[in-house]
């Protein structure tokens, strides 16, 4: 064999080494995977996390945290962000077009994002994603500061999807449609996700301790919300407005206030949807209150259903107004009194509004006044046919719980 054939075969095969060593390297500077089901891109660091939005290949991928991460902009080489970090690009005009949407998969592994910090331009979908329907799932957002117009800390709008097992701290400010979690939710599934995260509308957006808006398929499950909740149109403790969502097995305990309308669980809702085995606890403060429900939506083609809930909460005047407000222990008002809802099973507890409640031009007259020693015993919502099995616990002189949070708190300590 000749010296330069020799020499040529040499080179060839240590290019096909390379190349061979080369196979199952990740792409795009992860920390490993491939980003396929079976072995999805880690992300271990900040600048892995900002990699995703940097290239709309990513946004089908599979994706799995493999450390906490701390995104402080107070860190080196951190910052406070402008946009959605993923899927980012979004206006939320009418009739504009979603130019990058997530429909991948996140898996947190249990894992905390902190300090998550985003000053969104005006009319963008702002959140750790701007547009999302795909899947996140065991991830926690610690300490977030974010802004924009439909806002959340893990999207500003969700029109499909699932998160899973999700949870966020810190506040959320904007307007339009304003969550903790998410802002706007057309279709989105929300199983067992917690908010204490404080959410701040201006004066004509819709806000929620939870979801701003969800919308007819929605499905939010075992998910409850604390803090403080202000709007402008409406505002709740879970979600400011639902048009027509399954909300089950569901809690708030917040401070609400609204300009115009404002519920201790929904500002304006079900819609076509239902409300059952949930509860809110707290304040409510606006010109129209309701200790469940702010305006019990019931124009759609189906009955709202409510079913074995409860509302325990002072209601008062917005700040600064003399006037009571307009409303009642349940309900503030009903939007078509001619249509009547299904409401079976639902109380309230009578002794905690400090202030008189005026009957509004279409007064909800649902469910039962009581006081509070009958708001606290067992036998109450026995007779009532509640679920004390499965969807519910009686606490010795407290109030009924979810079964699934006493087990949620226990695990937490």
């Amino acid at each position: 064999m000749s010296a330069n054939r020799k020499s040529t075969r040499t080179r060839v095969g240590v290019v096909i080494l390379i190349l061979g060593c080369g196979i199952g390297v990740p792409a795009f500077g992860f920390s490993g995977g491939t980003g396929e089901p079976n072995n999805p891109y880690q992300i271990a660091t900040p600048a892995d996390l900002v990699a995703i939005g940097s290239d709309s290949n990513l946004l089908d991928k599979h994706l799995v945290l493999v450390n906490d991460i701390d995104l402080d902009p107070n860190l080196p080489g951190g910052r406070v962000f402008t946009d959605a970090l993923i899927a980012g690009g979004n206006s939320t005009k009418p009739g504009a077009f979603a130019v990058a949407i997530f429909i991948g998969v996140l898996d947190g592994r249990g894992h905390t994002i902190h300090h998550l910090c985003i000053s969104g331009k005006h009319d963008s979908a702002t959140g750790l994603f701007g547009i999302f329907e795909g899947l996140v799932k065991d991830l926690h957002l610690e300490d977030v500061r974010i802004s924009g117009s439909s806002c959340g800390a893990f999207a500003g709008d969700g029109s499909g999807g699932t998160l899973l097992r999700c949870s966020v701290t810190g506040k959320v400010a904007g307007s339009n449609f304003v969550g903790g979690l998410m802002g706007a939710a057309s279709n989105l599934t929300l199983f067992h996700c917690e908010s204490r995260a404080d959410v701040v509308g201006d004066t004509n957006s819709v806000a929620g301790g939870l979801v701003g808006s969800t919308g007819s398929s929605g499905q939010v499950m075992e998910c409850r919300a604390a803090g403080t909740v202000t709007g402008g149109d409406s505002a709740g403790g879970l979600i400011g407005r639902s048009d027509g969502a399954i909300i089950l097995r569901c809690a708030a305990v917040c401070q609400v206030t609204a300009d115009q309308i404002a519920g201790g669980l929904i500002g304006h809702g079900p819609g076509d949807g239902s409300v059952a085995d949930c509860y809110a606890r707290g304040s409510v403060a606006s010109a129209v209150v309701g200790g469940l429900i702010g305006n019990l939506d019931n124009s759609g083609a189906n009955d709202s259903r409510i079913l074995s809930s409860y509302a325990a909460c002072d209601m008062l005047a917005p700040p600064g107004s003399a006037e009571s407000p307009v409303g009642s222990g349940l309900f503030g008002k009903e939007q078509w009194p001619w249509q009547p809802s299904i409401i079976i099973g639902c109380f309230w507890d009578k002794e905690l509004p400090k202030v008189p409640l005026m009957a509004g031009p279409y007064p909800a007259n649902y469910g039962t006044g009581l006081t509070t020693q009958q708001m606290q015993q067992q036998e109450t919502f026995k007779r009532a046919g509640w679920d004390l099995g499965y969807a519910w616990a009686m606490p010795e002189g407290g109030y009924p719980v979810l079964r699934w949070e006493l087990a949620e708190d226990g695990r937490q300590r």
